[in-house]
């Protein structure tokens, strides 16, 4: 059996333990033509602007997938950060 290590905590989970895989999507989202002091946005600005940014970077900036194991203890701290019961947009 491979060692399982919990994402959260670090802690190993025993084999025959029960444990719990997650996967994240983050993704990101800007509102770049309407900028926050209500004028007109310029996209050959809004080009200039990310030109020194490597691909990684920008990549990472719109969507990013991550993902592993927790331990019971760290699923219910998980659960309990997205407000379980509340409804997640």
């Amino acid at each position: 059996m491979p060692k399982r290590t919990c994402l959260h905590c670090e802690r190993e989970v025993p084999n025959g333990a029960p444990y719990f895989r997650v996967a994240v999507a983050l993704q990101g989202e800007s509102d770049v033509l309407a900028p926050a002091d209500g004028g007109e946005a310029d996209p050959a600005e809004l080009l200039k602007q990310l030109e020194h940014l490597d691909e990684a970077e920008l990549e990472a900036g719109v969507h990013e997938e991550l993902g592993g194991v927790l331990c019971p203890s760290c699923r219910g701290e998980l659960r309990a950060f997205f407000g379980v019961g509340r409804r997640v947009q």
